[in-house]
């Protein structure tokens, strides 16, 4: 029998609470790791700067009388971070704000729990303790007092996800009952597999610059805490959307991406690289810069793929990025290459160079906007794998 919903809220996990939730999530994400290195990996991606000094926290819902409880429900996890909004004022040119906004991971409900209401109802108390105060409505009645607002949390203009079970299942999940949740935004990958015995398609013809420098991990992080101050003041905005809204990729939210599969990567010679960008280019960089960054995904459970994450590139370049792209991906032994959202310019060169765009059915990035904006009309800009968080996802057996 369900237990009544007023009778639940959501609490900070202990340290107890968070080992409990990864030894939960570890039966369904491990891909091949013990436990033991499972919560090892998770320790270790803790200690770099998008999780630590409480931008991490692990969420519980469990009963009101035993919030410490090790039996609690279900859980999920946040990131806060900074991002950027431009708001479309009287015909006035949109002017960049930073703002906190958040990511959420890691959402798990065990199979016992399943179908009964309590994940829906998690989610929907996350709003509560992330959104600007001043921005929510009357907590409803029904669900009792609301939960308890935290150090490190809250002020948030924005929130985001990244689903693995469908469009509407997070849609549901509003501030209050009837209310719409996370929208998913553009789940667009463009792909190439890659036979090792064909040449690139690029074009490799004399012209325009051909000089790259690779970067290592040092490298990127210099290159993304340069790209956040561009995008911080990028007056390139959507001329539809009342409102756009980005993530900034330094302060380790790019970097993430990598260290997250470090595990999987231990074949690879240390000194490996992380992005590439054009020789001339120097810190900071100037607008004519052309880059990628990437990680690579070489778990057992999915083809061996160097997943860009960022990237910057003008139309009549991309073909000499992507020749870097192809050799990067050869050197390293990977059977494909993955880039998100490419832009309608860009896609038109890489059908060309034979990627195939397709729309997924996971990892779709999901937004939550606080204001009075409808979130769907919300412009959603970089929406690129840089800032995902891997994972979001529940088995299919129920909400």
């Amino acid at each position: 029998m369900a237990i009544s919903l007023s009778s639940l809220s959501l609490f900070v996990a202990t340290p107890e609470q968070i080992t409990e939730s990864r030894r939960r999530t570890c039966v369904q994400w491990a891909r091949g790791m013990t436990q033991e290195e499972y919560l090892a990996r998770d320790a270790f991606t803790d200690r770099f700067e998008n999780a630590a000094n409480g931008k991490l926290i692990t969420w519980v819902l469990a009963e009101r009388n035993d919030p410490t409880s090790l039996n609690f429900l279900c859980s999920g996890e946040t990131f806060r971070r900074k991002g950027v909004v431009w708001r479309s004022t009287g015909g006035r040119a949109p002017q960049p704000e930073k703002v906190t906004c958040y990511a959420i991971a890691s959402v798990f409900t065990p199979l016992e729990n399943r179908k009964k209401g309590y994940a829906k109802h998690m989610m929907s108390l996350l709003h509560w303790v992330l959104a600007a105060e001043e921005l929510l409505p009357a907590f409803p009645a029904e669900w009792g007092s609301p939960p308890a607002r935290v150090q490190h949390a809250g002020a948030g203009l924005f929130s985001a996800l990244w689903s693995d079970i469908g469009k509407d299942v997070y849609r549901r999940c509003g501030i209050v009952p009837g209310q719409e949740g996370w929208v998913v935004f553009d789940p667009i990958s463009t792909i190439w597999n890659i036979q090792p015995e064909e040449p690139s398609p690029a074009d490799t013809k004399e012209g325009g610059f051909l000089d790259w420098k690779w970067l290592d991990e040092d490298g990127v992080l210099k290159l993304w805490e340069s790209d956040a101050e561009d995008i911080s003041g990028s007056l390139e905005v959507s001329k539809t959307a009342p409102v756009s809204v980005a993530f900034l990729p330094d302060e380790g939210v790019a970097a993430f991406q990598h260290r997250r599969f470090e595990f999987f990567m231990a074949e690879f010679p240390r000194g490996r690289h992380y992005g590439i960008v054009s020789g001339s280019a120097s810190v900071p960089f100037d607008e004519n810069v052309v880059f990628a960054t990437w990680t690579m995904e070489v778990h057992p459970s999915a083809p061996r793929t160097l997943l860009v994450t960022r990237l910057r590139s003008p139309a009549k370049d991309f073909s000499r990025l992507f020749e870097k792209l192809m050799q990067a991906a050869r050197e390293y032994r990977l059977e494909r290459i993955e880039i998100y959202n490419l832009g309608e310019e860009l896609e038109k060169v890489a059908g060309s160079l034979g990627g195939e765009k397709i729309e997924r059915d996971e990892h779709m990035p999901a937004l939550m906007w606080y204001g009075p904006e409808r979130t769907g009309e919300i412009g959603w800009l970089f929406n690129e794998r840089s800032v995902e968080i891997d994972i979001c996802w529940e088995p299919l057996e129920g909400y």
